[in-house]
Protein backbone atom coordinates (compact mmCIF):
# COMPACT_ATOMS: atom_id res chain seq x y z
CA UNK A 1 0.00 0.00 0.00
CA UNK A 2 3.00 2.31 0.39
CA UNK A 3 3.07 3.69 -3.14
CA UNK A 4 5.16 6.81 -3.73
CA UNK A 5 3.20 9.63 -5.36
CA UNK A 6 3.54 13.30 -6.25
CA UNK A 7 0.80 15.39 -4.61
CA UNK A 8 0.03 19.01 -5.32
CA UNK A 9 -0.97 20.95 -2.23
CA UNK A 10 -3.64 23.66 -2.33
CA UNK A 11 -0.78 26.15 -2.26
CA UNK A 12 0.45 24.74 -5.58
CA UNK A 13 3.54 23.19 -4.01
CA UNK A 14 4.32 19.67 -5.19
CA UNK A 15 5.12 17.20 -2.43
CA UNK A 16 6.59 13.73 -2.85
CA UNK A 17 4.92 11.47 -0.30
CA UNK A 18 4.01 7.85 0.20
CA UNK A 19 0.41 6.69 -0.02
CA UNK A 20 0.07 5.53 3.57
CA UNK A 21 -3.62 5.70 4.57
CA UNK A 22 -5.36 4.92 7.83
CA UNK A 23 -9.03 4.12 8.38
CA UNK A 24 -10.97 5.62 11.28
CA UNK A 25 -14.07 3.61 12.20
CA UNK A 26 -16.87 5.17 14.22
CA UNK A 27 -18.19 2.43 16.47
CA UNK A 28 -21.19 3.41 18.62
CA UNK A 29 -22.54 -0.13 18.00
CA UNK A 30 -21.06 -3.62 17.78
CA UNK A 31 -22.19 -4.76 14.33
CA UNK A 32 -20.34 -7.96 13.56
CA UNK A 33 -21.22 -8.18 9.86
CA UNK A 34 -19.58 -4.82 9.28
CA UNK A 35 -16.54 -5.55 11.47
CA UNK A 36 -15.89 -8.89 9.75
CA UNK A 37 -16.01 -7.27 6.31
CA UNK A 38 -13.52 -4.57 7.32
CA UNK A 39 -11.02 -7.06 8.73
CA UNK A 40 -11.41 -9.42 5.77
CA UNK A 41 -11.25 -6.96 2.89
CA UNK A 42 -9.19 -3.95 3.99
CA UNK A 43 -5.49 -4.28 4.68
CA UNK A 44 -4.49 -0.86 6.02
CA UNK A 45 -3.97 0.44 9.57
CA UNK A 46 -7.32 0.90 11.28
CA UNK A 47 -8.35 2.81 14.39
CA UNK A 48 -11.68 2.00 16.06
CA UNK A 49 -13.38 4.78 18.01
CA UNK A 50 -15.60 2.76 20.27
CA UNK A 51 -18.59 3.87 22.37
CA UNK A 52 -18.18 7.61 21.87
CA UNK A 53 -21.15 9.89 21.32
CA UNK A 54 -21.14 11.66 17.97
CA UNK A 55 -19.87 14.98 19.37
CA UNK A 56 -17.18 13.13 21.32
CA UNK A 57 -15.97 11.04 18.39
CA UNK A 58 -15.58 14.09 16.16
CA UNK A 59 -13.25 15.72 18.69
CA UNK A 60 -11.27 12.51 19.26
CA UNK A 61 -10.88 11.85 15.53
CA UNK A 62 -9.66 15.39 14.87
CA UNK A 63 -7.14 14.96 17.69
CA UNK A 64 -6.02 11.65 16.16
CA UNK A 65 -5.47 13.31 12.77
CA UNK A 66 -3.47 16.13 14.34
CA UNK A 67 -1.27 13.76 16.33
CA UNK A 68 -0.50 11.25 13.55
CA UNK A 69 1.05 11.67 10.12
CA UNK A 70 -0.65 9.32 7.66
CA UNK A 71 -0.93 10.55 4.07
CA UNK A 72 -4.71 9.98 3.90
CA UNK A 73 -7.48 9.54 6.47
CA UNK A 74 -10.60 7.50 5.74
CA UNK A 75 -13.78 7.81 7.82
CA UNK A 76 -16.02 4.74 8.05
CA UNK A 77 -19.36 4.33 9.79
CA UNK A 78 -20.14 1.23 11.84
CA UNK A 79 -23.08 -0.03 9.75
CA UNK A 80 -21.51 -0.61 6.34
CA UNK A 81 -20.49 -3.94 4.84
CA UNK A 82 -17.46 -3.44 2.59
CA UNK A 83 -16.62 -5.88 -0.20
CA UNK A 84 -13.07 -6.32 -1.46
CA UNK A 85 -14.14 -4.86 -4.80
CA UNK A 86 -15.40 -1.69 -3.13
CA UNK A 87 -12.35 -1.38 -0.86
CA UNK A 88 -9.91 -1.84 -3.74
CA UNK A 89 -11.80 0.67 -5.90
CA UNK A 90 -11.81 3.30 -3.15
CA UNK A 91 -8.16 2.89 -2.23
CA UNK A 92 -7.07 2.94 -5.88
CA UNK A 93 -8.91 6.19 -6.66
CA UNK A 94 -7.85 7.81 -3.40
CA UNK A 95 -4.29 7.76 -4.72
CA UNK A 96 -5.26 10.05 -7.59
CA UNK A 97 -4.13 13.52 -6.53
CA UNK A 98 -6.58 15.13 -8.98
CA UNK A 99 -9.47 14.02 -6.75
CA UNK A 100 -10.02 16.13 -3.63
CA UNK A 101 -12.17 13.62 -1.74
CA UNK A 102 -13.18 10.08 -2.65
CA UNK A 103 -15.99 8.13 -1.01
CA UNK A 104 -17.92 4.93 -1.23
CA UNK A 105 -21.69 5.11 -1.69
CA UNK A 106 -24.53 3.12 -0.15
CA UNK A 107 -28.14 2.11 -0.36
CA UNK A 108 -29.98 4.63 1.83
CA UNK A 109 -31.38 1.82 4.01
CA UNK A 110 -32.79 -1.70 3.93
CA UNK A 111 -36.50 -2.34 3.44
CA UNK A 112 -38.44 -4.60 5.79
CA UNK A 113 -37.90 -7.59 3.49
CA UNK A 114 -34.13 -7.00 3.47
CA UNK A 115 -34.00 -5.54 -0.05
CA UNK A 116 -32.19 -2.31 -0.82
CA UNK A 117 -34.03 0.97 -0.79
CA UNK A 118 -34.53 2.60 -4.19
CA UNK A 119 -32.56 5.62 -2.98
CA UNK A 120 -28.78 5.77 -2.85
CA UNK A 121 -26.76 8.05 -0.58
CA UNK A 122 -25.80 10.24 -3.55
CA UNK A 123 -27.73 13.55 -3.44
CA UNK A 124 -29.50 14.72 -6.58
CA UNK A 125 -28.99 18.34 -5.60
CA UNK A 126 -26.55 20.58 -3.79
CA UNK A 127 -26.56 20.18 -0.04
CA UNK A 128 -28.70 22.83 1.64
CA UNK A 129 -27.77 25.16 4.45
CA UNK A 130 -28.85 24.61 8.02
CA UNK A 131 -32.38 25.57 8.92
CA UNK A 132 -32.94 27.39 12.27
CA UNK A 133 -32.12 24.99 15.07
CA UNK A 134 -29.21 23.43 13.29
CA UNK A 135 -30.94 20.64 11.35
CA UNK A 136 -29.39 19.89 7.96
CA UNK A 137 -31.64 19.88 4.89
CA UNK A 138 -31.33 19.00 1.22
CA UNK A 139 -32.12 21.89 -1.11
CA UNK A 140 -34.81 20.89 -3.62
CA UNK A 141 -34.94 22.50 -7.04
CA UNK A 142 -38.34 24.22 -7.35
CA UNK A 143 -39.08 22.64 -10.76
CA UNK A 144 -38.63 19.08 -9.54
CA UNK A 145 -40.74 16.85 -7.33
CA UNK A 146 -38.24 14.01 -7.52
CA UNK A 147 -36.51 12.52 -4.50
CA UNK A 148 -33.42 14.48 -3.43
CA UNK A 149 -31.50 11.20 -3.55
CA UNK A 150 -30.29 9.62 -6.78
CA UNK A 151 -31.78 6.15 -7.36
CA UNK A 152 -29.49 3.14 -7.09
CA UNK A 153 -30.56 2.07 -10.59
CA UNK A 154 -29.08 5.27 -12.06
CA UNK A 155 -25.79 4.84 -10.19
CA UNK A 156 -25.40 1.29 -11.45
CA UNK A 157 -25.77 2.49 -15.06
CA UNK A 158 -22.87 4.95 -14.83
CA UNK A 159 -19.38 4.34 -16.14
CA UNK A 160 -16.27 5.69 -14.43
CA UNK A 161 -16.16 8.44 -11.82
CA UNK A 162 -19.34 10.03 -10.46
CA UNK A 163 -19.36 13.53 -9.00
CA UNK A 164 -21.22 13.83 -5.72
CA UNK A 165 -21.24 16.31 -2.86
CA UNK A 166 -21.82 13.93 0.03
CA UNK A 167 -18.95 12.19 1.80
CA UNK A 168 -21.26 9.95 3.76
CA UNK A 169 -18.58 8.24 5.87
CA UNK A 170 -18.64 5.13 3.68
CA UNK A 171 -14.85 4.92 3.44
CA UNK A 172 -14.79 8.67 2.76
CA UNK A 173 -11.19 9.81 2.56
CA UNK A 174 -8.88 12.68 1.71
CA UNK A 175 -5.31 13.82 2.15
CA UNK A 176 -4.26 14.87 5.65
CA UNK A 177 -3.94 18.52 4.64
CA UNK A 178 -7.65 18.63 3.71
CA UNK A 179 -8.69 17.23 7.10
CA UNK A 180 -6.45 19.76 8.83
CA UNK A 181 -7.95 22.66 6.89
CA UNK A 182 -11.53 21.34 7.11
CA UNK A 183 -11.71 19.29 10.33
CA UNK A 184 -14.70 17.13 11.10
CA UNK A 185 -17.57 18.99 12.73
CA UNK A 186 -21.16 18.61 13.85
CA UNK A 187 -24.38 20.62 13.90
CA UNK A 188 -25.74 22.28 17.09
CA UNK A 189 -28.24 19.43 17.51
CA UNK A 190 -25.26 17.03 17.83
CA UNK A 191 -26.06 14.99 14.71
CA UNK A 192 -25.20 14.64 11.03
CA UNK A 193 -21.43 15.07 11.17
CA UNK A 194 -21.14 13.60 7.66
CA UNK A 195 -23.49 16.24 6.25
CA UNK A 196 -21.71 18.98 8.23
CA UNK A 197 -18.30 18.07 6.77
CA UNK A 198 -19.70 17.55 3.27
CA UNK A 199 -21.51 20.88 3.24
CA UNK A 200 -18.37 22.75 4.27
CA UNK A 201 -16.33 20.97 1.58
CA UNK A 202 -19.00 21.84 -0.99
CA UNK A 203 -19.04 25.50 -0.02
CA UNK A 204 -15.23 25.60 -0.17
CA UNK A 205 -15.35 24.41 -3.77
CA UNK A 206 -13.86 20.96 -3.14
CA UNK A 207 -15.24 18.06 -5.18
CA UNK A 208 -16.24 14.65 -3.82
CA UNK A 209 -16.11 11.68 -6.18
CA UNK A 210 -17.35 8.11 -6.09
CA UNK A 211 -17.56 5.19 -8.52
CA UNK A 212 -20.17 2.56 -9.35
CA UNK A 213 -17.85 -0.16 -8.04
CA UNK A 214 -17.46 1.63 -4.68
CA UNK A 215 -20.82 0.37 -3.38
CA UNK A 216 -20.99 -0.42 0.35
CA UNK A 217 -24.03 -2.20 1.78
CA UNK A 218 -25.81 -0.02 4.36
CA UNK A 219 -27.38 -2.03 7.18
CA UNK A 220 -29.66 0.73 8.47
CA UNK A 221 -33.20 -0.54 8.94
CA UNK A 222 -35.63 1.98 7.46
CA UNK A 223 -35.14 5.74 7.73
CA UNK A 224 -34.45 5.89 11.46
CA UNK A 225 -31.07 5.07 13.10
CA UNK A 226 -30.62 1.37 13.82
CA UNK A 227 -30.29 0.87 17.59
CA UNK A 228 -28.54 -2.48 17.54
CA UNK A 229 -25.92 -3.71 20.03
CA UNK A 230 -25.55 -0.16 21.33
CA UNK A 231 -22.21 0.50 23.05
CA UNK A 232 -22.52 4.19 23.97
CA UNK A 233 -23.11 4.48 27.70
CA UNK A 234 -22.80 0.71 28.11
CA UNK A 235 -19.00 0.35 27.98
CA UNK A 236 -16.18 2.88 28.50
CA UNK A 237 -15.38 4.94 25.42
CA UNK A 238 -11.91 4.28 24.01
CA UNK A 239 -9.81 4.38 20.87
CA UNK A 240 -8.46 1.02 19.73
CA UNK A 241 -5.28 1.60 17.76
CA UNK A 242 -3.39 0.01 16.16
CA UNK A 243 -5.40 -3.09 15.45
CA UNK A 244 -6.44 -4.70 18.69
CA UNK A 245 -9.20 -7.23 19.23
CA UNK A 246 -12.59 -5.55 18.76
Amino acid sequence: MLNQKLYMKESGEVENIMFNPVMMVMQPRQIWESLVSLKKNIDIPTAYFRAYTEPQVIKVMNKFINETSYSHYIVMSDDGVVSKKAADTILEHMQDDRLDIFTGWMNMHLEQDGSYSKESTIPAYRLGEMIPGGHPIIAHRPWSNDSPWVPISWVMEQQGLIKTNYANFAMSGARREIFLKYPLGIYPNNTSSDHHWSYRLQEAGLQVYTHTDAFIKHLRQGWNPWRHNWLVGQVPAKTIYPRETV
